[in-house]
């Protein structure tokens, strides 16, 4: 008689297969995209950029419609109840995602991060912000977020969250993220970033909400690089202080309204 495969192990070879199509596609897309580069202005960065879209897009299809339709709105979330807790959860995944980067990039800049082996980084932030800010907005902003959340939380965190619960969940897809990233300070920051998306999923209910801030994040490092005046503002003495009272404010907020709501749903 034909054993039958336990629902877990059915999940966990969802996700190995997500991520092996990811990686196939991304690699495919990259051996073929190279022989145009030579045609493209900026070639190496746009061969890049749309082999991630087309890896992403790929990857979106290995997830299941009915999965698609808990993966954009899961009405078991604790903050769907009502539409203005949805209206107040958007303007904090903004307010969080922009705190979190000024916050994460200013603590960040002041670590020797040469002593330990990142030599390289100044030349990767060269490469990277080497081209227009308009590109990059549309690469690094748009396009890479949405690759990179469909991966990381579209395929494996909601795969995980399926087995495990959501922070052993969130820290598998966080870690995934962050090695992901390729080096240590880079690595580390994708670490972090990737397990607070991961809640926002999770509270939110949706994987808009992970994109959105991705994309937040992105949006600040790529204006304060470009634009002094911003990055004098943002990354100044009073910027710091506010964006990290906002964030003590925020967490403290977040447990007890989760706790208050959670606890109203049980009672319903």
């Amino acid at each position: 008689m034909k054993k039958e495969t336990s629902p877990k192990s059915k999940i966990l070879r969802k996700l190995v297969i997500g991520i092996a199509v990811y990686c196939a596609t991304f690699l495919i897309s990259i051996i073929l995209l190279k022989s145009f580069s030579g045609y493209l202005k900026y070639g190496d960065a746009m061969v890049s950029v749309m082999a991630s879209l087309i890896a992403g897009a790929a990857a979106f299809f290995t997830i299941t419609p009915d999965e698609k339709t808990t993966l954009l709105y899961n009405p078991k979330a604790v903050f769907t109840k009502k539409p203005y807790y949805i209206i107040i959860f958007i303007l904090f995944v903004i307010l969080t995602s922009y705190s979190l980067t000024i916050i994460f990039n200013f603590l960040f800049s002041l670590f020797p991060w040469e002593k330990l082996g990142n030599k390289n980084i100044v030349q990767d932030n060269e490469a990277f912000y080497g081209i227009p800010l308009y590109l990059r907005l549309i690469s690094y902003v748009l396009i890479g977020p949405f690759s990179e959340e469909v991966l990381f939380r579209g395929v494996v965190f909601f795969r995980f969250r399926k087995v495990l619960p959501a922070l052993a969940a969130s820290f598998a897809s966080a870690l995934f993220f962050g090695v992901y990233h390729g080096n240590l300070m880079q690595g580390i920051y994708a670490f972090f970033m990737g397990f607070v998306m991961c809640l926002v999923m999770e509270y939110g209910g949706s994987f808009f909400y992970a994109y959105l801030f991705h994309v937040i994040a992105n949006l600040i490092s790529n204006l304060a690089y470009e634009f002094d005046n911003i990055n004098n503002v943002i990354y100044s003495v009073p910027g710091i202080i506010i964006a990290a009272a906002y964030l003590v404010v925020a967490i403290i907020l977040s447990y007890v309204f989760k706790h208050k709501l959670t606890k109203k749903d049980k009672e319903c």
